[in-house]
């Protein structure tokens, strides 16, 4: 599995969420994970990730299985894995 998490500098959201990101990635190190700029990241844009930041993305097999937009515990997002594991 694959999580993507476009953010920016200037979002409070998104400082917040840093901590919930790197809880996350401690706890399943065996996925991928891909951060990108919201203003610097060109790649950020094929997401079509919206006004509200920041957006973490899980893909599975390349295909979009779920988004979370905003602020979110990492429970929430936890549960989202946990859902879509082999």
């Amino acid at each position: 599995m694959k999580l993507i998490k476009i953010s920016a500098i200037w979002c409070p959201s998104c400082l917040i969420m840093e901590k919930v990101w790197n809880e996350i990635k401690d706890t399943y190190p065996n996925y991928e994970y891909i951060s990108y700029d919201y203003d610097l990241d060109d790649e950020a844009e094929s997401f079509n990730p919206g006004n509200i930041l920041p957006v973490i993305i899980l893909l599975k097999n390349g295909e979009e299985i779920t988004r979370y937009i905003g602020e979110k515990t990492k429970e929430e997002i936890i549960e989202g894995i946990k859902k879509y594991e082999e």
